[in-house]
């Protein structure tokens, strides 16, 4: 059932736009056609994407007031949750409404995973360089990290290794910068939040472990859907806390003009305010 619903149709998917590629003469076709497939993929989950960011950014904004709610309502766990619920409600958040493009995704990075590994049994892409990377099938189903581990026999050479390690870096690092970009600039005063961030910190490296035990294929689908999803996080939320000073000195200058241009002067006191010689001036009636 699973693999007739979704393993296959992505080998047959991936076989068909390598063919594509090959036709045009283009090299590395196995390699182009894993990263059209990726493109492809992000552009039909996009309306779901763009709410996902959506959702989360109104979320963000809402934190201040979730917050106040929190206080209100520290003792009683059921009341709190009306007034979340209610809150969100009041201004269209649906709090739930960012998971589903990681739902839709989820089978897609498992079938894609079985479709290289039915790939490379059959010998389609067992040798298939792209770029950098000598093998998109390597490395090999059970190998796990023992090709990066010199004791182990399987273990390839720093050399070459390093040749493979360039993806997994680069999953760790696009991952940490799509967490910064969707997370808001200013710290979080709620314990849970800033907690569940302290937690986050530890998935990139995490991802980056997985990949150094999957087919690089695998591995360059991944890169190239963070890499679009920066682009398009951009376009929705900005930098978010990736820049934080940047944008922090930019609202300072804001602020300071409109002060200086307002024409508004500090009060001083009831009684009136000391001229340059220490003289207290009367008020004008």
């Amino acid at each position: 059932m699973w693999d007739a619903l979704v393993v296959t149709p992505l080998t047959q998917g991936l076989i068909f736009l390598n063919d594509l590629i090959q036709g045009m003469g283009a090299p590395y076709s196995w390699g182009f056609a894993i990263i059209l497939f990726t493109l492809i993929v992000k552009i039909v989950t996009l309306p779901l994407n763009l709410q996902q960011a959506r959702s989360m950014k109104a979320t963000q904004e809402l934190q201040p007031k979730l917050q106040e709610l929190q206080k209100k309502y520290a003792k009683d766990k059921e009341k709190l949750a009306q007034a979340q619920m209610e809150l969100y409600r009041e201004h269209g958040v649906n709090p739930l409404g960012g998971c589903l493009p990681m739902l839709i995704q989820l089978p897609i990075l498992f079938g894609l995973y079985q479709a290289l590994y039915k790939l490379a049994s059959t010998g389609e892409i067992v040798g298939q360089r792209f770029l950098w990377i000598p093998d998109l099938a390597f490395p090999t189903r059970g190998m796990g990290i023992k090709w990066v581990w010199p004791p182990a026999p399987e273990f390839i050479g720093w050399a070459t290794a390093a040749l493979y390690l360039i993806l997994p870096v680069l999953t760790v690092v696009t991952q940490i910068v799509m967490q910064r970009m969707t997370t808001p600039p200013t710290a979080s005063r709620d314990p849970q939040q800033a907690a569940m961030q302290q937690t986050m910190l530890i998935m990139p490296f995490m991802f980056g472990f997985i990949t150094l035990q999957v087919p690089a294929g695998l591995t360059l689908y991944w890169v190239t859907s963070n890499i679009f999803s920066m682009i398009q996080q951009y376009f929705i939320t900005g930098w978010g806390s990736l820049l934080p000073r940047k944008k922090d000195e930019k609202v300072a200058k804001v602020v300071k003009r409109e002060a200086g241009t307002s024409g508004v002067e500090e009060p001083t006191g009831r009684k009136g305010r000391k001229d340059g010689k220490g003289k207290r001036r009367k008020k004008k009636r």
